[in-house]
């Protein structure tokens, strides 16, 4: 069956939005009769009957609402954006798809491209939640100083960087033995957080981690910080 994404679609109504609309009708090819199944990104899924399809607008009757809850274990990731701003939009999607809910791009000393196209990330993860069937659709926040990200009231917080002669902990080996219900992980740039920056977090309560033996990219990091979440949140 297959799935859109429509954060304003009304049940009621039963009429998908102009762009999902245009998907079905041009791409798909769906015609009155099909079902398809409808998410609003904030939990409900509708399963739909079609009962025309338009030029541009589809029109459906919803034959089964269900009602997905939160996920229990939140997990947010922040992260520089990097010089080659598609390998950024790689992580966005991807890290999407594994199941992240908020995503920050970070603002820090050595960030090498500061600016973000916030409208551009929002589509490309609103994509990524429709190819993975999300019911919770993934946030987008706006690029944001690393200082704004140290206060949040995350149950475990951790600060990932390549720093070897301070003291880290194995990040796998510190989710992995968490109790908490909310992560915030922070990912820095292709020249890492400055040491003024490490010591900002770990007084604002960040725990320090190391990501295993080998350096990767900030991209790489972030998909890697995401895979490893998602798969505690599935224990």
């Amino acid at each position: 069956m297959h799935y859109f994404l429509d954060p304003d679609f009304d049940p009621n109504a039963g009429i998908l939005c102009p762009e999902e609309s245009r998907h079905a009708i041009k791409s798909l090819r769906l015609a009155a009769g099909d079902s398809i199944l409808v998410g609003n990104g904030k939990g409900k899924l509708y399963t739909c009957t079609v009962r025309h399809a338009g030029r541009d607008s589809l029109a459906t009757a919803v034959t089964e609402t269900m009602s997905i809850p939160p996920p229990r274990f939140r997990f947010d990731l922040a992260a520089a954006p990097v010089k080659n701003p598609t390998r950024f939009e790689w992580f966005l999607e991807k890290a999407t798809e594994t199941g992240v809910h908020t995503i920050t791009p970070l603002l820090t000393r050595r960030t090498e491209r500061p600016r973000f196209k916030t409208a551009r990330g929002e589509r490309i993860m609103h994509a990524a939640g429709k190819q993975s069937k999300r019911a919770w659709l993934a946030e987008l926040n706006p690029l944001t100083p690393f200082g704004d990200v140290l206060g949040s009231a995350h149950g475990l917080k951790v600060i990932a960087h390549c720093d070897a002669d301070r003291a880290r902990r194995n990040f796998a080996d510190l989710i992995n033995e968490t109790a908490a219900e909310s992560v915030l992980v922070l990912i820095g740039p292709e020249g890492d957080f400055t040491p003024e920056e490490i010591d900002a977090a770990v007084a604002a309560g960040f725990t320090e981690a190391d990501l295993g033996p080998n350096r990767l990219r900030t991209e790489t990091a972030g998909v890697y910080c995401a895979s490893v979440l998602a798969a505690m949140k599935m224990k």
